[in-house]
């Protein structure tokens, strides 16, 4: 599943509707053949500060969020990021509300790292808030030119950092996304007392392959770790993770991000997105009324703002329009005078069918048995016969006829 940049294909109208950049936006804005002077310098001036990047530095920050609370999965997580095929990034480790004994262990298995890697891992500590708080902290710390969210119970392939950097040689200041499997977890007690955890299943691709705008206003579809969102996001046009949210941190990014910048596939599976069974994970950690209340804040953030969106999506909204007047169509004939009255005709359809299958099903259980049954006996095991069957078959057929057609006329 390998892919370069050039693989990448945008605007391909056999894919999935892409987003918009508000880099089209400034040049269309720009394209007016009498454009006041001064409003192009000022638009070309803000497309040349959105898409600048930052000088020097390394490619990738990674912020890798962690409570502490296991020890294990964070000694892989920082393990997957030593072995990765590209060194250009550096390691921000945000221990969020670590007990003073949990915050001690983090810092010893930070200590562990080579000294090649350690000298690239940085250590903050963050202390109240939500899930939002640490990211903004890690993002005040980042210097490089993108950045990616990894949680410490992850595992990330050796080629998630190459992957990233090769597509943002021609993203023009989208987001990345790449692809991510799943896998089943649980925690489990290794011997002498150590926390561990035992995998359930096998890595399963379950997620689109491609990045579908629509799809994600409905629910995210895509792993924090999929993405690396642009440095310019954040220190040139200012966003910040909504530190109000208890969850859905990342849908929210991810969907302002999105809409705004674009996005640019990367076509290459690069990392494990782990569900653990048992154990603490965001889901038991808050309510589904945190849940429903995370979900609603996001929507009412996109319903007060404005949406870019490509001309390609055009005809997806005209076949929603289109499916929108086929449901109404329906639910008028369920409520119709005609529907009620047919009520026992369908009743009488299901009945049919039911017996016509059981008759069929009787039929094929005695065609294979009448070769080995003794003469003798066979009008005792088969009492009826195969006119009389055949004849109840065709009086159902010309049941199932006759209400097929009182249903049309009804209709």
């Amino acid at each position: 599943m390998q892919s370069t940049a050039s693989d990448v294909t945008v605007g391909d109208d056999r894919r999935s509707p892409q987003t918009a950049t508000i880099q089209i936006l400034l040049s269309e804005l720009m394209s007016g053949p009498r454009i006041d002077p001064r409003l192009r310098n000022a638009l070309e001036s803000a497309k040349q500060l959105i898409a600048e990047e930052r000088e020097g530095g390394v490619f990738l920050s990674v912020l890798l969020r962690t409570k502490g609370k296991r020890p294990e999965p964070l000694r892989d997580a920082l393990l997957c990021l030593a072995a990765q095929s590209d060194q250009d990034f550096e390691v921000i480790v945000i221990d969020h509300d670590a007990t003073p004994a949990d915050a001690a262990e983090v810092r010893a298995i930070v200590a562990q790292q080579s000294t090649g890697f350690l000298d690239r891992i940085s250590l903050i500590e963050v202390h109240g808030g939500n899930r939002g708080k640490p990211l903004n902290a890690g993002i005040r710390a980042a210097h490089g030119r993108f950045v990616a969210v990894y949680d410490d119970d992850d595992l990330l392939f050796g080629n998630w950092v190459e992957e990233f950097k090769i597509a943002s040689l021609t993203s023009e200041g989208r987001l990345l996304r790449s692809l991510v499997a799943t896998q089943m977890v649980k925690p489990e007690l290794w011997p002498q007392d150590q926390i561990g955890f035992r995998t359930l299943s096998w890595p399963k691709a379950e997620y689109p392959r491609e990045f579908d705008q629509l799809a994600h206003l409905q629910m995210n579809y895509s792993p924090f770790m999929s993405w690396a969102f642009p440095a310019a996001l954040f220190s040139i046009l200012g966003f910040e993770f909504d530190e109000e949210l208890t969850v859905c941190e990342d849908w929210d990014m991810i969907l302002r991000g999105s809409l705004l910048l674009g996005v640019t596939e990367v076509d290459s599976l690069t990392a494990i997105y782990r569900r653990w069974e048992g154990g603490n994970s965001s889901y038991t950690d808050h309510s589904k009324k945190s849940w429903a209340w995370s979900e609603a804040k996001v929507l009412h953030r996109l319903e007060s703002s404005l949406l870019i969106m490509p001309g390609d999506i055009v005809p997806y909204l005209r076949k929603s329009f289109a499916l929108l007047g086929v449901h109404e169509q329906l639910a008028g004939l369920l409520h119709s005078r005609a529907w009620r009255y047919g009520r026992p005709i369908r009743g009488a359809l299901r009945v049919a069918g039911f017996v016509k299958r059981r008759v069929n099903g009787l039929r094929g259980a005695i065609e294979p048995s009448r070769a080995h049954e003794p003469a003798d006996f066979a009008p005792l095991i088969h009492p009826v016969s195969d006119e009389s069957l055949q004849a109840v078959v065709d009086v159902l057929d010309d049941v199932n006829g006759a209400n097929d057609a009182t249903g049309r006329t009804a209709g």
